[in-house]
């Protein structure tokens, strides 16, 4: 892969080959990856890249309650159906 290319060290280069056999076994997070990789690659400095990916998180947690309420809503629902 291009990106092995700017390693830094032994260290991260394991952690790329080990990112890219998970994203081979989960080919449906390749798109999350390419917008976390992007997000990074214009952060100018290690405090940016610690905002993008705290906002990156927050935005999948968001996501994800808003999932869990509507879930519990429909348990509700189905649940004074009977």
């Amino acid at each position: 892969m291009s990106h092995l290319s700017t390693v830094k060290s032994d260290e991260h280069a394991k952690a790329l080959l080990e990112r890219d056999r998970f994203l081979q076994d989960h080919p449906e997070l390749l798109s999350l990856q390419e917008k976390i990789d992007d997000s990074l690659r214009k952060a100018d400095s290690t405090q940016n890249r610690l905002v993008v990916i705290h906002d990156l998180m927050m935005e999948s947690f968001f996501k994800l309650d808003s999932q869990l309420k509507s879930l519990a809503r429909e348990l509700r629902s189905y649940e004074s159906a009977e």
